[in-house]
């Protein structure tokens, strides 16, 4: 008997730890980043990243659920596009444009259900090389002992892989695809016979 009570004594030691750290030192806000350059210039990433359903085609979890039920709703792309999901693994959620500047920034708002508080996701494109480099952040609010803990312990984690991920078939997508240049205008042919 005096083992389960030394174990008891032990799991419960362990318990108030966790408690206390998460506690003490989990950050009321969750922050992720990661960038990548891509070879390509700004206006052939933009579309992929202003438009739901072109996200949808390199987004992390696309692969990770590939069967969940993505619906779209409001603007083709740009301010108030708006993509619906249920998934198995991803859950039940949405991510809808708010701000949009066309080559340089996009700017998502995130909601999941089952959590309280406000999220964020974030592009931002900036000449790097003769390349773009695009910058993909997550800022969201990490509501009670359960946000903290479960950011403090896989989600942060997962997160910043999970972009990592998605920004490297983001790359794939953008350099397998041709890009558009505009067509050259030529000068007018001479039509008045003067040399």
């Amino acid at each position: 008997m005096k083992i389960l009570k030394f174990i008891g004594i032990g799991i419960g030691t362990v318990l108030v730890l966790i408690i206390g750290y998460v506690l003490a030192f989990a950050p009321d806000k969750g922050h992720v980043e990661q960038s990548i350059v891509v070879n390509a210039p700004a206006s052939a990433i933009f579309p992929h990243l202003n438009n739901m359903e072109k996200f949808v085609e390199w987004s992390p979890w696309s692969k990770m659920d590939p069967d969940a039920k993505n619906t779209y709703e409001g603007a083709a792309a740009g301010v108030g596009a708006r993509m619906n999901w249920v998934g198995e693994k991803t859950g039940t959620g949405s991510q809808w444009v708010i701000e949009s500047v066309e080559n340089e920034r996009v700017k998502t708002g995130l909601k999941f259900e089952g959590f309280d508080g406000e999220a964020y996701a974030e592009f931002k494109l900036a000449p790097e090389g003769n390349g773009t480099k695009v910058t993909w952040t997550y800022d969201g609010d990490n509501t009670g002992f359960m946000g903290k803990a479960m950011w403090s312990l896989f989600m942060g984690t997962m997160l910043d892989g999970q972009y990592a991920d998605g920004l490297q078939d983001l790359k794939k997508v953008v350099e397998s695809s041709p890009i558009e240049t505009p067509a050259t205008e030529t000068a007018p042919a001479d039509s008045t016979g003067t040399k």
